[in-house]
């Protein structure tokens, strides 16, 4: 499941992450969008994911929010934040993580542990969960842009058959946390979503929706998600608090896979 959600937040975090400009072509909307966001090193962001997993006609409902902060990406001095719940047949799962000198602290379900974990690696991940990897438009089609008072909407289609590829490129540049993926395959059969941009050309709140079938262990399930993602303040700078250390118990990396 763990496989799953990781998979599902990149993708849309990656496609909700376009803007930028005004009488322009909404393909130079979307990379200039994507150039801007690369060269942020501060970002603030809640996400809400509702996905139905269906599996010979048994269904299963799973439901995920989190707010991510993070500040000094490039740096040494670089930090992570994130909180989140998860809730699915009935039971909801509180999660918290954090990095910082080069550390990896992590809590779920009454258990905190922490690793070591290389900075360059964290921020390849970072990069690539949030929207900062190198997809440009040929990625996408049937691109349109419409004024909204001081915004711009920008709506997408993916190309389904080019996205596959794309995602794997992703996963391959997130180190262990993509090695998890081996066995997992995939067929994206739909991707469409909506971005809002601010004047500033910083995109401000999106949304996305997945459709695609994975084939995990022999057995394939079917999938739907749907995403909303807001970023807060784009562009300015995040302060990340240090929340308590104690009680994190710490442990080898490869036991519990990267």
């Amino acid at each position: 499941m763990k496989k799953v959600c990781a998979f599902l937040l990149t993708a849309a975090m990656v496609l909700s992450m376009t803007g930028c400009g005004s009488k322009q072509d909404p393909r130079e909307v979307y990379d200039a969008a994507m150039k801007k966001s690369q060269e942020l090193t501060s970002m603030e962001m809640d996400y809400e994911m509702d996905m139905v997993m269906n599996q010979g006609g048994e269904k299963i409902d799973i439901s995920t929010s989190m707010n991510m902060k993070m500040d000094g990406l490039d740096t040494e001095n670089m930090r992570y934040l994130a909180k989140g719940t998860t809730t699915t047949m009935g039971q909801t799962i509180d999660t918290a993580m954090y990095y910082a000198d080069g550390y990896y602290y992590m809590e779920a379900m009454g258990q905190k542990i922490k690793y070591a974990m290389d900075l360059d690696k964290m921020v390849e991940q970072i990069k690539s969960s949030t929207g900062g990897g190198s997809m440009d438009s040929s990625y996408l089609k049937d691109i349109q842009v419409k004024k909204d008072g001081d915004n711009q909407i920008l709506t997408y289609t993916a190309d389904a058959s080019k996205m596959d590829a794309y995602v794997q490129e992703v996963f391959g540049a997130m180190g262990d946390i993509g090695s998890q993926l081996e066995g997992f395959t995939y067929t994206i059969k739909e991707v469409s979503g909506e971005s809002v941009i601010n004047k500033d050309g910083y995109v401000i709140s999106g949304t996305v929706k997945m459709v695609m079938d994975m084939t995990m262990e022999g057995e394939t399930i079917s999938m739907e998600s749907d995403t909303k993602i807001v970023y807060h303040n784009p562009g300015q700078a995040v302060e990340v608090a240090e929340p308590s250390l104690d009680g994190y118990t710490e442990v080898d990396a490869s036991l519990i896979g990267g």
